[in-house]
């Protein structure tokens, strides 16, 4: 057969194929469907969904919700205290809850205390300091001591509710605990 010429008599061409209706059983559909609409393709999709939402469960669940003690109360945030706070102020003894229990404190805390209940001022500003002191020093009976009576929003305030520092607010009131 050469190029250019004109084809054999025996070659015939063939028509074009026939058009199918589109609502007949085993008809292709426009479009082509693809992988996604084959059993295999439907699977892969549910299997992926399955996949996406036990992985947001299990993220969700891993989250916990014990607002009230670390998961290890050994293990604070951080290994050390914060610088304690330099603020002024007097503490309110009045403030300490009825069950607080000033026999965990040491003596020098309980007789600021006792002082500063009898209106001495200055025991009650030199209170602040003292508790700030032994809450950096790890007393968490301190640190509660000197959330309870230090102003609100003060500097005492915000250094007794974290623990000197070790934890965040989670555990205000609650130093002794951990």
């Amino acid at each position: 057969m050469t190029y250019g010429a004109p084809p054999s008599q025996g070659w015939q061409q063939q028509p074009p194929p026939p058009v199918q209706d589109p609502s007949a059983p085993g008809a292709a559909r426009p479009g082509g469907g693809g992988f996604f609409t084959s059993l295999p393709g439907i699977l892969t999709a549910v299997a992926g969904l399955v996949t996406a939402v036990t992985g947001a469960v299990g993220i969700y669940v891993s989250q916990g919700d014990d607002a009230t003690v670390p998961s290890d109360p050994t293990v604070s945030t951080t290994d050390t205290p914060a610088p304690v706070p330099e603020d002024t102020g007097e503490a309110d003894v009045g403030d300490l809850p009825a069950d607080f229990s000033e026999t965990s404190l040491d003596d020098d805390a309980t007789t600021l205390i006792d002082t500063c209940a009898a209106g001495d001022l200055g025991a009650c500003a030199t209170l602040l300091d003292t508790l700030a002191v032994e809450c950096a020093d790890g007393y968490g009976i301190s640190c509660d001591a000197l959330y309870f009576v230090s102003p609100v929003g003060s500097a005492y305030e915000d250094y007794g509710a974290t623990c000197g520092g070790r934890y965040d607010w989670t555990y205000a009131g609650i130093c002794s605990e951990l």
